[in-house]
């Protein structure tokens, strides 16, 4: 996926949808000499172009920091930033350490004034810190880590500190042409390409792309296992109903307007489903009715009123006429349709070939081809 560097001769900062109510994406709003571009990152928070490298920044709060080593969480993080060339941490506020109890500290940010009454704004201010059982030794490790695995650390005091130093980045280098979302250049193989493709798709990390490459084979058998299996019950651990219903959606949505010659095997398969269902309307229409309503239905019409649902039913639907039954103007649009689109490998079922013979002459339409 690539970004445009420049939109109206500025350059651009991609921020991740979660930032967008930080304060550092309001500053970064009010800036005039960049834009600003809302996109899920699904590695990193901030994205910046310089110097025809891709920043990626991942922004910590001094809390966020500290946490994030208690529960493992950075590590995972510092791995997954190497993707890209320039991987960079900003660390909103301060950490200070006491080694004699093995803890860490953070301050996010400034308490207000002493003394409020004072308008001075050299006066003292109160501080509030979090205690985090870190051991210091522990944290010069992971700050030492960091800089073997060359990443950046880059200090601020506040969100507007974290916004400048973006602009910064943004600004001070030279115009190139693209801007990289999601990953460094480097040598692939056919089988990182493979993932690169399906880690793409909505909700799906490049650990999750690697589980359905195994369980599928090939990334056109991943493509089609989203549209093929219920979103309910698909077979690939840890993939939800939501995220089966966002991805089916992403493929088979027409944002440009275009309408191929011939129907994919899905959507083939999709107006099949169309047809049966404008051929089961007033079945289903039925069904849903109690007993009595049936046997009211059957006596306006002079028909034998006993008997159970099933019987009732099927007693209405053969006594009415064919375009009683369908919609014949809509069934037969739509079967003409169909025809004209599908490839000559798809087959048409007999139930409804059947079914147009019999109300085509209810409607308009020319007749259609004999290919079916």
């Amino acid at each position: 996926m690539l970004l445009d560097n420049f939109i109206d001769g500025k350059p651009v900062v991609v921020y991740d949808s979660r930032e967008a109510k930080s304060y550092v994406v309001r500053y970064l709003k009010k800036f005039d000499d960049i834009t600003t571009v809302k996109r899920p990152l699904e590695i990193a928070d901030y994205l910046v172009q310089s110097a025809g490298r891709t920043i990626a920044v991942e922004r910590k709060r001094a809390s966020d920091f500290l946490a994030s080593v208690s529960d493992g969480r950075l590590f995972t993080q510092l791995e997954h930033l190497m993707e890209y060339e320039d991987p960079r941490i900003i660390l909103e506020g301060a950490i200070f350490t006491r080694a004699k109890s093995g803890r860490c500290y953070s301050i996010d940010s400034l308490g207000r004034a002493l003394n409020v009454k004072r308008r001075s704004k050299k006066q003292p201010r109160a501080t509030w810190s979090t205690e985090f059982f870190v051991h210091p030794h522990a944290l010069i490790s992971i700050f030492e880590k960091m800089q073997d695995m060359g990443i950046k650390l880059i200090l601020t005091g506040s969100a507007y500190d974290t916004a400048d130093t973006l602009r910064y980045w943004a600004t001070r280098g030279s115009k190139r042409e693209y801007l990289t979302i999601r990953r460094k250049s480097k040598t692939f193989t056919d089988r990182d390409r493979q993932l690169f493709l399906i880690s793409g798709l909505i909700g799906i990390s490049t650990k999750r792309a690697e589980a359905l490459l195994k369980a599928f084979g090939t990334p056109m058998r991943v493509f089609n296992a989203f549209l093929e299996h219920p979103p309910s019950k698909f077979p690939v651990q840890g993939i939800g109903e939501k995220t089966v219903r966002e991805i089916r959606k992403l493929l088979t949505s027409n944002l440009v307007g275009v309408r191929g010659e011939k129907l994919t095997e899905y959507e083939f398969k999709e107006r099949i489903k169309e047809l049966n269902d404008i051929l089961r309307k007033q079945e289903i229409l039925l069904r849903k009715k109690t007993v009595p309503e049936l046997q009211a239905l059957l006596r306006e019409k002079g028909l034998k009123v006993s008997g159970k649902k099933e019987e009732l039913v099927k007693r209405l639907l053969k006594a009415m006429r064919p375009e009683e039954k369908v919609d014949a103007e809509r069934f037969v649009e739509k079967y003409l349709e169909l025809m004209r689109e599908k490839t000559e490998f798809q087959r048409v079922p007999k139930r409804l070939r059947k079914a147009y013979e019999r109300l085509k002459d209810f409607t308009s339409h020319p007749p259609a081809g004999k290919n079916t």
